[in-house]
């Protein structure tokens, strides 16, 4: 039986990275379907109801502002798309109108692993959307693909771990998947002052993989920092982490150490909800 990818493209200058790193999970899952959606955004979508009236003009504007965007991006996918398909390797291009949120969550909830592009202050609302829904509406483990040039992954993983927490967990069980055959494995716990020293977690022992235990100081700045900080010191090339959030208005109150790494992580982050 074949995994399932699905790979968001909403960008033509980000595609080619999100692209290569669904190429690579696929890889390391052996066979696997890469489902390669791009989302036009509704033009009634892009107004508050309330405030401004969609004319025939601005629907049409707009449904060509996003054909040349998805023309774009099917011609990075045309590019791509004869060297990445290999025995074994699946790929399929769809691109279709509709609301981001709801998209991604139909898509996202028949696959066994996401695959989109690291925000950036540019994006638009569809974007934002696309990558909560993605991370908290699908249930399933999403890999957040950061910018520049990209590079293979899963030979040295990090994993920021929270002693007993579900979502934690639930990442590393996923990635586990894909990285068992990784030459290094790091935990990077978290402890604040005073507490008792963490130990590796029993999942990875009960799994049979051979990590090694890293121990950041809690409380003397911003975590997220200290974990990519580490991640690098460390060489990893992918990071794993369980991805939270504190409230129901999750785009405003997202965890911090999810926060921080939605904005600033500069290599793939394998996350959970």
């Amino acid at each position: 039986m074949s995994g399932v990818i699905l790979a968001l493209v909403e960008h033509p200058e980000t595609a080619p990275r999100t692209l290569a790193a669904a190429r690579n999970l696929a890889g390391l899952m052996g066979n696997a379907r890469i489902n390669v959606l791009a989302i036009r955004t509704p033009p009634e979508s892009t107004i508050i109801a309330t405030e401004e009236v969609l004319t025939r003009h601005q629907a049409a504007d707009i449904r060509a502002r996003e054909q040349a965007r998805v023309a774009g991006l099917q011609a990075a996918f045309d590019a791509w798309a004869p060297v990445a398909r290999t025995p074994g390797v699946a790929i399929e291009w769809t691109d279709i109108e509709g609301p981001a949120e709801i998209v991604v969550g139909e898509w996202g909830r028949r696959s066994d692993f996401i695959v989109l592009h690291r925000p950036a202050r540019r994006d638009s609302a569809a974007d934002r959307l696309a990558l909560q829904a993605a991370l908290f509406d699908t249930d399933r483990p999403v890999l957040v693909v950061p910018p520049g040039p990209g590079a293979a992954f899963g030979e040295r993983v990090a994993v920021a771990w929270r002693d007993d927490d579900k979502r934690t967990i639930r990442a590393l069980i996923s990635a586990m998947r894909v990285f068992g055959n990784a030459r290094q494995v790091h935990v990077l716990a978290g402890v604040r002052a005073g507490a008792p020293a963490p130990e590796l977690p029993a999942i990875l022992t009960e799994h049979g993989v051979a990590a090694t235990l890293h121990v950041l100081p809690v409380g003397t700045g911003v975590f997220g920092a200290a974990v990519l900080t580490a991640a690098h010191g460390l060489g990893a090339d992918v990071l794993v982490m369980g991805a939270y959030t504190h409230s129901a208005w999750r785009e405003l109150l997202l965890g911090g150490v999810t926060r921080h790494m939605l904005a600033n992580a500069d290599l793939p982050v394998l996350m959970r909800h």
